[in-house]
């Protein structure tokens, strides 16, 4: 009897003994398979962040009120917005973006001309032109500082001349005139010179883009 008892308090211990080990077994095995299955989504989640690109602009300078006369070598080549780096992008990549930006652009280009005509009348030189040289609008609008805003050079016309003014844009109709040589057999004359102009209210900006990884 004692006999039996022995042996089956030995097969139990041996059974304890068996089962503690795998347990241990399955234990190691699941940390094992927990740090590998931590390790990947480590992993993936610096590929992740590493993949998110941060945009980086030089300082923009300015182009152009011509939307023709400028280039955008960024994707999509929009010229009137801004472009953004995006998952399509890798790090260090560069181009150059151009942007449309509304407002008065630089004083040379502010306004743009649509009409010249140079004329003789038969009248005194009023208002005068304050310019020496050529008579040519170019030389008036400078002489104008290029604002036309609050001239009394200012002479209205039918809008139906330019159906365009006040619909897409603003437009400003200037003149002055200049005395000619008296003539012994002809009235007082004078030069007058006529400058319908367009104002200008967008502009083109250009910038070097890079695409960073974040860090």
């Amino acid at each position: 009897m004692q006999h039996k008892e022995v042996r089956v308090r030995t097969g139990i211990k041996l059974i304890k003994f068996f089962t503690g080990i795998k347990i241990q077994i399955c234990y190691y095995t699941c940390m094992k398979k927990l740090l590998t299955l931590c390790f990947v989504l480590c992993a993936v989640c610096l590929q992740a962040a590493g993949g998110k690109l941060q945009t980086v602009r030089e300082a923009p300078q300015y182009l152009s009120t011509d939307g023709a006369a400028v280039e955008d070598t960024c994707p999509g080549n929009d010229i009137f917005k801004q472009f953004f780096c995006s998952a399509k992008e890798e790090s260090g990549f560069k181009c150059f973006d151009v942007y449309r930006v509304e407002g008065d652009p630089i004083d040379a280009e502010r306004y743009t001309l649509l009409a010249q005509t140079l004329t003789t009348e038969n009248s005194s030189a009023e208002p005068a032109c304050t310019f020496e040289g050529e008579l040519t609008c170019d030389n008036f609008l400078k002489a104008l500082n290029y604002n036309l805003s609050f001239s009394w050079f200012i002479d209205n016309f039918p809008s139906s001349s330019f159906p365009e003014c006040g619909k897409t844009y603003s437009c400003t109709r200037v003149s002055c005139l200049r005395a000619l040589p008296p003539s012994a057999n002809a009235p007082v004359q004078a030069a007058k010179l006529t400058c319908v102009f367009k104002k200008n209210q967008i502009y083109f900006l250009g910038t070097e883009v890079s695409c960073q990884n974040k860090r």
